[in-house]
């Protein structure tokens, strides 16, 4: 009986001694954070753009802007714990070297370290997959002496102009063209070796600008499967960052002020794009029965909404099996990879790696390489039957 006593004057104890600690501890890191205000503001930098890294459900724009800026944050809150560490506050300079270990794995989408060595898989058939945003691309010499070195299994455009040189190649394809300038069409196309057997393609809407961007989701018979491949060209922003560089190198500093405040006025506004259009394209892929790539321009960093968002249910091939930068863009700022290719859990994905030395475009090609872990045996005849929502 006195035990139960004592337990019940415990119980009724504990809240109060947990608002009582909770109090005095909030006044210790308040003090601490007053005397070493910028550290502790860098680690808090650091621990929540980490977190909207590992796990984006807030799809707001202000999201991107903080997930896009992860690579200054860990290198910050590096500094911070250094800092803390040398003043001798071992326990929160600690605390911010876990976070920044923890932050690693977020790290490896910018810069891609790998040995190459895939597992073994019984299979020796692979698919070999194109993602390139050919720029408005058309007939010309120099594209037409070079298509060769792209040749693959599927092949998925985004700002494409007929090309029957290129179309040749191929033995089916998907075209979604918008009327671009006088007697001009651009806009997304799907190249195939294989059938194409089932097939949804969207144009999205703009109110100012081409009408370019939008996906394509095709069902393609391959072998005795049927894989679900999707080429997306994100919401584009028009930024140009060699405006700014050149207003602030000839001392416009007005203009240069201006051209910041439009760029940040176009991201603002891609992020809010691009969260709708990838909503979109989830639909397709989300519980797809069939084995998933995702491949295209998504106008984001690794460090965007949307690659965060694709990341907890695919995996990046270039993150898996490429090496170094993989830098996509071949114009300035130049040191970003926007062009990706994301694949499901079915895959498992041998190579991948950017065609840097492909310069018709303002983008360079990115080539996969995948090999289903396994393959059906038997042919499937019920693989003809395309759900709206999968």
């Amino acid at each position: 009986m006195i035990l139960y006593i004592k337990f019940f004057q415990i119980l009724l104890v504990f809240p109060s001694l947990l608002i009582s600690s909770t109090i005095d501890g909030l006044r210790i890191a308040y003090q601490k954070f007053k005397e070493f205000p910028l550290a502790y503001t860098a680690l808090s930098y650091l621990f929540i753009t980490m977190s909207f890294c590992h796990y984006p459900i807030f799809d707001h724009w202000i999201a991107g802007f903080i997930m896009m800026s992860s690579p200054i944050a860990f290198v910050v809150g590096l500094i911070a714990s250094g800092y803390l560490l040398y003043k001798k506050q071992k326990v929160m300079a600690t605390i911010g070297f876990i976070w920044v270990l923890m932050a690693f794995p977020i790290m490896k989408r910018f810069i891609s370290i790998n040995n190459a060595n895939t597992a073994e898989i019984t299979s020796l058939n692979t698919l070999k997959v194109l993602s390139f945003n050919g720029e408005c691309f058309a007939e010309n010499a120099e594209g037409n002496s070079k298509w060769g070195a792209l040749k693959s299994d599927i092949a998925c455009f985004q700002e494409y102009s007929p090309n029957q040189h290129l179309e040749e190649q191929y033995s089916n394809k998907i075209e979604k063209l918008t009327d671009f300038g006088k007697d001009r069409s651009v806009g997304l196309a799907l190249f195939s070796q294989y059938p194409i057997v089932n097939q949804y393609s969207k144009i999205w809407d703009k109110a100012y600008g081409p009408k370019i961007n939008g996906f394509i989701c095709a069902d393609i018979a391959y072998g005795n499967d049927t894989v679900r491949v999707v080429n997306a060209h994100l919401w584009s922003m028009g930024v140009r960052i060699n405006q700014s560089i050149d207003a602030l190198k000839n001392g416009e500093f007005k203009q240069f002020a201006l051209e910041i405040m439009d760029t940040f006025d176009k991201m603002k506004q891609g992020f809010e794009f691009r969260n709708e259009q990838l909503k979109e394209v989830e639909s397709y892929v989300a519980g797809s029965k069939y084995p998933v790539i995702i491949c295209g321009d998504f106008n984001e960093t690794p460090f965007g909404y949307a690659y965060g968002k694709l990341s907890l249910s695919f995996k990046n091939a270039f993150e898996e099996v490429g090496k170094g930068l993989g830098f996509t863009l071949n114009r300035q700022p130049y040191c970003v990879r926007i062009d990706q290719q994301f694949f499901s859990a079915e895959w498992q994905v041998q190579s991948c790696h950017t065609i840097s030395d492909f310069n018709i475009s303002d983008h360079f090609p990115v080539m996969a390489e995948y090999v289903l872990k396994s393959p059906n045996k038997i042919s499937n005849n019920s693989n003809n039957v395309f759900a709206s929502i999968f």
